[in-house]
């Protein structure tokens, strides 16, 4: 089970990730994971409460890159064996404009367990293409569940090409200690390719991940991903696949 949650929590962060070159309010998303006899599927989507930006660099960081005040929700059903789990999440941001500041919250539940858990937290830009965030997760008795810090930079390389470079540090309380670090090269606007590693004492060799992504159009985007983790119980490659349609 440790394994399948750790798997489906990797599949909902590559969902919520952003991926277009006309404005935008809506952002929907769906995407398809497997691994062995692990099936996850995910929709969801996010409704910004003023128009997003495309035109400050890649399309796929155009809510990094001009971030605004948000609601969204997701919706994940994971097969394993004979057993189905489904999940939801509903959470919004909060842009404090021209500042820098930002904050969000979102509650999840997982059906079959009574308690949800709530994260709070907020992040600060240092630029206009470098973030730092720090977020909290309790459950509804306010227990401490995790902490996670993260840091994520732009780079413009000129001629349309750029890179991402993202770190992700988590302290769960069930759970070992965990990292992530990842880097995207954009090609031009419409097409990168990255690298991903994720490792914990419970992981022995970790998960490492290639992925690539590609703007079909101005407002639709393809993804793929393969991942191998290697824990102490045994090893696994993961396929995911993934779609997004903005307007």
């Amino acid at each position: 089970m440790k394994k399948i949650a750790f798997a489906a929590s990797l599949f909902t962060i590559s969902l919520i990730s952003g991926v277009a070159h006309a404005n935008f309010n809506t952002e929907l998303n769906g995407a398809a994971l497997k691994a062995d006899e692990l099936k996850v599927y995910s929709v969801g989507g996010s409704y910004y409460f003023d128009s997003i930006n495309t035109n400050k660099g890649p399309l796929a960081e155009a809510s990094f890159l001009d971030l605004q005040s948000s609601v969204e929700a997701f919706f994940t059903r994971s097969d394993f064996d004979d057993e189905n789990l489904n999940s939801w999440a509903v959470g919004g941001t909060y842009v404090l404009q021209n500042t820098g500041l930002f904050l969000n919250a979102d509650v999840q539940h997982l059906n079959g367990y009574s308690e949800n858990i709530y994260t709070l937290g907020g992040g600060y830009y240092l630029s206009r293409d470098w973030s730092v965030s720090v977020d909290t997760q309790f459950d509804d008795d306010m227990n401490y569940q995790a902490f996670s810090l993260a840091s994520k930079k732009l780079f413009d390389l000129g001629g349309d090409r750029f890179v991402s470079l993202e770190g992700t540090y988590i302290n769960p309380d069930d759970f070992d200690d965990s990292f992530a670090v990842s880097a995207d090269y954009y090609l031009n606007r419409n097409l990168s390719l990255g690298l991903g590693y994720e490792w914990s004492d419970g992981f022995s060799d970790g998960l490492s991940t290639v992925r690539s992504q590609w703007f079909v159009s101005e407002h639709f985007a393809v993804s793929a991903a393969v991942s191998y983790m290697d824990d102490n119980i045994g090893s696994t490659t993961l396929y995911n696949l993934g779609a997004t349609l903005r307007f």
